[in-house]
């Protein structure tokens, strides 16, 4: 199993509070479901520039992961940057659950197809008190599972993460139900990462596998 060090990316200033919020899983029966799910992993914060800064790039430490395949140096700058675009994307959705619901504005930036449609919706239930959410998520290991690189076609490219998380740290609860928390446990999560005219966005989310 190879493994990727974190290090510090290069990308334009932007501002995140990092909160350590989560997301809801849909209960699934059977062992392995890969049907799409409001559910992203946790990663390292941003780092924030200091005032008056906002020109200068910031710097934000792509998160460890480990994989099987033999990243070519071309393959290893498309991990990156789809990891650092897979942190922003659970860092916005962090706060936008946690109540800040301008946070909102940012998901195109970081998520694009199901995703999007998902956690805007979940997040325009919690805003609305339709729901509460409570709880925190964080990855117990992150996995690169696929790299595919489509230069000559249409399609773009895509990075395939798979990591475990432990459903049972948070639970959403809908209005005027008593809160449960999920009896899934540790299960794997699948995030498609893909390019979308340069940038990198969290496309699709789904359950790949109830244990890890």
């Amino acid at each position: 199993m190879r493994t990727g060090s974190s290090r510090p990316h290069r990308r334009p200033a932007q501002i995140f509070v990092a909160v350590f919020s989560a997301l809801s899983l849909v209960s699934v029966v059977g062992c392995a479901d890969n049907s799409p799910v409001a559910a992203p992993t946790s990663t390292l914060p941003a780092e924030q520039p200091d005032a008056g800064s906002t020109d200068e790039p910031a710097e934000v430490a792509i998160p460890d992961y480990e994989t099987d395949l033999d990243l070519d140096k071309e393959e290893k700058k498309a991990v990156e940057g789809a990891l650092v675009a897979f942190d922003d994307f659970i860092q916005s959705i962090n706060e936008a659950y946690s109540g800040n619901s301008t946070a909102t504005d940012d998901f195109p930036q970081f998520a694009s197809g199901d995703a999007l449609k998902s956690i805007q919706t979940e997040a325009k239930t919690i805003a609305s008190d339709e729901a509460t959410f409570e709880g925190q998520i964080a990855p117990l290991k992150v996995e690169i599972f696929e790299v595919t690189k489509l230069e000559q076609s249409a399609e773009p490219a895509t990075v395939i993460v798979n990591f475990c998380v432990d459903t049972s740290k948070w639970k959403m609860t809908p209005k005027g139900q008593s809160p449960t928390l999920n009896p899934d446990g540790k299960v794997t999560m699948q995030h498609t990462i893909q390019q979308d005219d340069g940038n990198w966005k969290v496309d699709q989310q789904t359950l790949w596998e109830r244990r890890c």
